[in-house]
């Protein structure tokens, strides 16, 4: 069951990784190079408290997070291991905030059906999905462009 946000709850970006990623290791904001995943960081900064990046490998992690190169993608994997995912990745984000906070999903469907089944599964309230309904990358770039500019935390 999904729950009412709590008082002083902070809103937290997901960022989805890309298939495109650097060759070597590199801090996360950098290692994923897609525009997508760009135009969302831009995106999850402006307008979230916290931002965290989501892996089919590596779960949740800081931007500035060291992450070597590697080739796994949930689409890979069936739906009980997704969901599996989505409920430990959402408990790596929830355990670093003293409330549990409001999520926003900012990646493709099968990792944002993975996150959504992880909040309900943690008893959050719904994430918001601002992307669902968006189809296609470039359409996904110019709608987190559109909605960045000129945006302040919460706006």
């Amino acid at each position: 069951m999904f729950t009412q946000a709590k008082p002083g709850a902070q809103r937290v970006a997901l960022v989805g990784c890309s298939a495109r990623k650097l060759g070597r290791g590199a801090p996360a904001r950098e290692f994923y190079t897609s525009a997508l995943f760009r135009a969302a960081v831009t995106y999850a900064e402006a307008k979230c408290d916290a931002v965290r990046v989501v892996s089919a490998l590596y779960g949740a992690v800081e931007l500035d997070t060291w992450l070597d190169p590697y080739d796994r993608n949930l689409r890979s994997f069936g739906k009980r291991y997704r969901e599996g995912w989505g409920v430990r990745t959402v408990a790596e984000v929830i355990g670093g905030f003293a409330v549990p906070p409001l999520l926003v999903v900012l990646a493709g469907q099968v990792y944002a059906d993975a996150l959504v089944f992880g909040a309900h599964w943690h008893n959050l309230p719904r994430p918001e999905e601002p992307l669902r309904g968006v189809k296609g990358c470039g359409a996904r770039v110019a709608w987190l462009s559109r909605h960045t500019a000129g945006a302040g935390v919460g706006g």
